[in-house]
């Protein structure tokens, strides 16, 4: 694995202007790293809320299918067979539906979850912490800008020693934040990038599961129920060329339609 760029934890306590320098750098890009995050965010969500459209919609194909025969049509003689294989397709869809739903289930799960526990726990940390760090290191410089101002009369020992006091509390105050905030702009470095690979793999296990099992669903047998449906359409197609063909004032529009087709 590659290194990373690092702030040192010992230079910290000295807060040198080359250390708030690299510190500069390292804030940046987790303001960067935050941006794309919710930009990425965004795009997962997309792609689950389409998923979870998909669920909705063969539900409801599913349903829609079996109306079909409750719908009393007038001329619905011979019907039958078209009814039966609707059937059959709905069960289809039904199974489909199943495996759309777990889809959808897995990349709420793996996919969009973990850049949201990211986004959630590591970045809000580091943001929380840059706050801490911020409010201790102003802390710190308002103790310095009072212990230089103390006038030097010995009358003022007692004032003066409250106030050194009131600096080194600051000061192991600003030491302490800016550990923890260092530490966590330094792991930040490796958690980003298992943010960003971790929900790709769920999202990669999940489509390939989807389509191992929905090449298991339809084997041999749902090749042969396709090619019967086929035929049967085609059947259907021989009986209105025919029909039209044996009647005059449609022939010209059906041949019309058969060169087209």
């Amino acid at each position: 694995m590659p290194a990373v760029d690092k702030l040192l934890l010992e230079e910290a306590l000295q807060d040198s202007p080359q250390t708030r320098s690299l510190l500069s750098v390292f804030e940046e890009d987790a303001g960067t790293l935050t941006d794309y995050t919710n930009q990425l965010l965004q795009a997962m969500q997309r792609v689950y809320g389409a998923q979870n459209e998909m669920c909705l919609a063969t539900q409801q194909l599913s349903k829609q299918l079996l109306a079909y025969e409750k719908q009393n049509f007038a001329l619905g003689k011979g019907d039958e067979e078209v009814i039966s294989t609707l059937h059959y397709f709905s069960k289809v869809v039904d199974e489909l539906n199943v495996l759309h739903t777990e889809l959808a289930k897995q990349l709420a799960d793996t996919m969009v979850l973990p850049i949201i526990q990211f986004r959630e726990k590591d970045l809000t940390e580091v943001s929380t912490l840059k706050d801490l760090f911020g409010l201790a290191s102003n802390e710190h410089d308002l103790s310095m800008a009072k212990y230089s101002k103390l006038p030097k009369k010995k009358e003022n020992e007692k004032v003066k020693t409250e106030v050194v006091k009131e600096v080194a509390a600051a000061r192991r105050k600003q030491h302490l934040s800016s550990l923890q905030y260092y530490c966590a702009l330094n792991a930040l470095q490796y958690r980003k990038r298992v943010a960003m690979m971790e929900p790709m793999i769920g999202f990669a296990h999940g489509q390939i599961n989807f389509f191992k099992r929905g090449a298991e669903m339809f084997n041999q047998s749902m090749d042969s129920f396709l090619s019967s449906v086929a035929d049967m359409v085609q059947r259907f197609i021989l009986v209105i060329d025919k029909d039209c063909r044996s009647s005059p004032s449609t022939r010209c529009f059906c041949c019309h339609t058969a060169t087209r087709q």
